[in-house]
């Protein structure tokens, strides 16, 4: 995917120790690598319908020159393409959730006037886009995360 990604990765932190384990006893994480892929579609849903970041705070309002551009009032949200291509990689050591849309980076991170070169001598975009990041764990998301591993390491091995 070239547009915005959330890895899930192996590190120090309490998701990253889970998982760690989870390795240990598995060895495959496809299966629980896919709960919890649909379980951040889910919470990343509802980030679009909050229009707020995975720290709580709310999106940045459109400018008044955006407002006029477009039809509607709907942050990240005029057609709904970008909620609507958000998906899953997952193989048995990796997952990687986001979209492949370009634009999807650019709401992620912000991008400031001009940056994207211009069209007929106009900079695109016309002015600087806010980030506005719907990709992430919330601290909730982070111990669902850790909830859906737990399952998998209380499920007693079968041999």
């Amino acid at each position: 995917m070239a547009g915005a990604m959330l890895d899930v990765v192996l590190d120090d932190s309490s998701v990253g120790k889970a998982l760690e384990e989870l390795v240990g006893r598995l060895g495959n994480l496809t299966t629980p690598f896919n709960d919890i892929a649909e379980y951040l579609h889910q919470s990343t849903d509802d980030r679009f319908r909050q229009k707020v970041a995975p720290d709580g705070s709310p999106w940045a309002p459109l400018s008044a020159v955006t407002l006029a551009r477009k039809k509607g009032t709907g942050i990240l949200r005029e057609k709904g393409t970008l909620q609507d291509t958000l998906r899953k990689q997952v193989t048995s050591t990796e997952l990687a959730f986001g979209t492949d849309r370009p634009y999807g980076a650019v709401h992620q991170f912000g991008q400031k006037k001009g940056a994207s070169g211009s069209s007929k001598g106009r900079p695109i975009p016309w002015g600087d886009i806010p980030a506005r990041p719907y990709l992430g764990l919330s601290s909730e998301d982070e111990t669902e995360v850790i909830l859906i591993i737990h399952d998998y390491l209380s499920e007693p091995v079968t041999g």
